[in-house]
């Protein structure tokens, strides 16, 4: 919980916070100071944080005013097809926006791409019908990777060829084009291209920065190389978070900002910002205010941190803007001419979106209202229907608090000190359930029963009922509704697939091959427990009964022991087996490469969005005798929202459970589930994507592509059969994964490894 109440912190020191119209474009760029209407000024440390403190105590006044007020910039109506390219100031200091377009669809793409280029001239966005830019990168057949306005006053283009082999091109005066660097963008010996770097920022003497993967270059431009900046590695070509200003670059290392002079190439400056990155990875966008400060654009808003200081002020509350919606991409953030700023982000399919960032000191510094929503983990659904909720509530502040940072694990004492403020009356208004003890929570009346949301939904025919139904009690009473689904899908022959329906059938399965891959045991016990949910769970003690237990796991030792599972694998077995020692939630971890390279009679594949059905819809191609199905009725929900009873916000409350599942959040996709909104489901599996992707290990390769609208409606149309929810208590799960290794090592009869179990659960269902 550390950093939730520093990010608070900073959110309280902001004296304005979000958004605006697009008035007039400017020509000449003044940096503002950060908070203010007045350009900056030079100012002392001491008087730095004397003003922070101030704006601090301000903000916390009741009534207190001034915010930026966010609007969305019109923009050409053929944008909406294309794809960002570069967002800035160029010629005459105006603002400009590039983008590109292919010829041909995707999947058939036949020429290379065209780029364009928009001007802002007074208040109004044209295109620029003459810029020769664009003709330029396509008479040499480049499809463009990135443009820069250089601070010498040209434009430069970046852009690959047939062969994907990276070449650079400056502007001329007169429209000629030369190209720079021939020799930098090389490939290597034995490789077929060289490096493609997704930006590129040329400086006032016409040196030039190459960003790559790990490392920004600082080239002449004879060629010859004069410094290696070390940055952040975060494995995606569009990774270009960096600044260059007076002499000096600004960028990410080990998770914070660093500052280089660039004569020395020594870094002059390290500066904490884990308090206002937000949650998603490597998306910060960084520019220069002018005078040695640094903003940081990123999901948590827009911040700003003076040179050498140590506090950062929040300018932009991200959570009150789309900035926090996630959905967008941010692409690029900039300073406007009086006090304002503007943000461009790509929308995947809906081509690029800009906004304007303008204070307003009549607005309320915080919203009036406001509304808590409480998650383990973080969830991309829930922060996209909190920014939604907010942009069609201004007078609400919806925050979301998550009490794990991204890739940690919820512990026992996070659990019990969020059950202890629920106990005592206390906590957020919605709580997403997920890896939370919902049961205790509804025994001791912390849930409010939303039966008249669920009747609403239901009733609204839009809804996948048969996923709603799985959350009524006997009593009719509904705790929880969810936002996300997925199921466990086999591929094989029929005689395998049919030999889920059971343990039973599942440990007596004969045929020439084993049912299922190589795993450990973790894996296995979970993937059993997910598939096998009703058998292991259907009854009131569910794994608490000890004929139960022990059934389960004698079933998994006798799968385990037909495949070879272990424990644990060497790193010389794992390449042998095509197996790991990593555990997956749900235990599936996709294993259709193994069906399909004939090393058992099916494979168990996780489905939770279309792009996971690439490698399985190519197995199945090349097996026609195989069947592709869910795996029984069950499935896995996510994103599961509750109303605390104690909320003093119910009507709030249950608004944003019904924004939850509404069209406009459902029919993003965010990767972490598919919808429960049937009419998102079919919007999303009607769109075609640019997808394909390699599996390969030692012999083997398969190849696939995105799959066909017919094989994404076949999933589609697996949702509609599933109607048992699994919900898996984590630390059970633990429990018996930890309480059962030395059985399935043999160092244990199952009887003491299912008592050991018991003990443990006994204490825990009791608490």
């Amino acid at each position: 919980m550390r950093r939730i109440y520093k990010k608070l912190e900073a959110w309280a020191l902001a004296i304005g916070l979000a958004a605006g119209i697009l008035g007039g474009c400017g020509r000449n760029q003044t940096a503002p100071e950060a908070g203010s209407t007045r350009p900056v000024q030079e100012t002392t440390q001491g008087d730095e944080e004397k003003g922070k403190r101030e704006a601090k105590e301000e903000s916390r006044e009741p009534g207190a005013k001034g915010r930026y007020r966010e609007t969305e910039v019109k923009l050409p109506e053929e944008i909406e097809n294309q794809t960002f390219l570069w967002f800035g100031r160029g010629e005459e200091g105006r603002l400009e926006l590039f983008t590109m377009e292919w010829d041909t669809a995707w999947g058939a793409q036949s020429s290379v791409a065209d780029s364009f280029r928009y001007v802002c001239k007074d208040g109004t966005w044209e295109k620029s019908e003459d810029w020769p830019g664009g003709k330029a990168a396509k008479d040499r057949g480049l499809d463009p990777i990135c443009i820069e306005y250089g601070l010498d006053g040209h434009f430069y283009i970046g852009g690959v060829d047939e062969s994907y082999r990276f070449h650079l091109l400056k502007m001329e005066e007169d429209g000629t084009a030369n190209e720079l660097l021939e020799e930098v963008f090389l490939p290597a010996e034995g490789s077929t291209y060289g490096m493609v770097p997704p930006r590129i920022q040329v400086l006032e003497n016409e040196n030039i920065l190459i960003y790559d993967y790990w490392e920004v270059y600082l080239y002449e431009p004879s060629g010859r190389r004069l410094l290696s900046i070390t940055k952040d590695f975060s494995g995606t070509t569009s990774d270009a978070r960096g600044f260059y200003e007076n002499q000096e670059f600004v960028t990410m290392q080990d998770g914070k900002g660093v500052r280089y002079d660039l004569k020395t190439g020594k870094i002059t400056e390290t500066i904490d910002c884990e308090e206002v990155t937000g949650d998603r990875e490597h998306s910060e966008f960084l520019f220069g205010d002018g005078a040695g400060g640094i903003y940081m654009a990123a999901e948590a808003g827009l911040s700003h941190i003076n040179r050498g200081g140590t506090m950062w002020e929040v300018l932009i509350d991200g959570s009150l803007t789309h900035m926090g919606m996630r959905s967008l991409s941010l692409r690029g953030f900039g300073a406007g001419d009086h006090d304002d700023y503007y943000g461009v982000f790509s929308e995947e399919g809906k081509g690029v979106r800009l906004f304007h960032y303008e204070y307003d000191p009549d607005m309320a510094a915080v919203p009036p209202s406001s509304l808590t929503v409480y998650s383990l983990q973080d969830n991309s659904t829930v922060r996209q229907a909190a920014s939604q909720f907010q942009s069609q509530h201004p007078d609400v502040r919806v925050e979301v608090r998550t009490a794990v940072e991204s890739g940690g694990t919820a512990t026992e004492e996070i659990i019990q000190g969020l059950n202890t403020e629920l106990l005592s009356g206390k906590g957020a208004d919605i709580l997403i359930l997920d890896g939370l003890p919902i049961e205790a929570y509804v025994e001791k009346g912390i849930l409010m029963d939303i039966r008249d949301i669920m009747a609403e939904l239901e009733n609204s025919g839009d809804m996948l009922n048969n996923i709603l139904g799985g959350f009524k009690e006997t009593d009719g009473c509904v705790y929880m509704i969810p936002a996300r689904i997925g199921f466990p899908m086999i591929i094989g022959e029929e005689k395998a697939v049919n030999a889920y329906s059971g343990l039973k059938a599942m440990t007596e399965y004969q045929g020439e091959k084993p049912l299922l891959a190589v795993e450990n045991y973790e894996n296995l016990l979970r993937m059993t427990a997910f598939v096998r949910y009703e058998e292991l769970f259907g009854t009131e003690k569910g794994l608490a009964d000890r004929d139960t237990l022990i059934w389960y796991l004698k079933s998994v030792k006798a799968i385990g022991e037909a495949s070879g599972c272990q424990t644990s694998f060497t790193k010389e077995e794992m390449e042998a087996m095509w197996v790991s020692n990593h555990v997956a939630p749900t235990g599936i971890v996709g294993r259709s490469t193994s069906y399909d390279a004939g090393r058992c009679d099916s494979g168990l594949e996780y489905m939770d969005g279309y792009g996971g059905l690439l490698i399985p819809a190519a197995v199945r191609d090349l097996h026609p005798e195989s069947k592709m199905v869910a795996a029984g009725s069950v499935y896995m929900p996510s994103a599961m929202a509750g109303i605390n009873n104690a909320t003093a916000n119910e009507e709030l409350a249950k608004e944003f459970i019904r924004c939850l599942l509404s069209y406009d959040v459902q029919k993003e996709e965010l990767y972490d589930g598919l919808p429960v909104n049937k009419k998102a489901l079919k919007a999303i599996a009607e769109v075609d994507k640019p997808y394909s992707t390699g599996v390969g290990n030692g012999d083997y390769h398969i190849s696939a592509e995105y799959p066909s609208l017919e094989v994404r409606m076949e999933v589609a149309d697996m949702t509609e059969h599933l109607t048992v929810p699994a919900i898996l208590d984590e630390t059970v799960m633990d429990m018996v994964a930890e309480g059962s290794m030395e059985y399935f090592d043999g160092r244990q009869s199952v009887e003491e490894a299912a008592d050991g179990i018991l003990r443990k659960l006994a204490i825990y269902l009791a608490e």
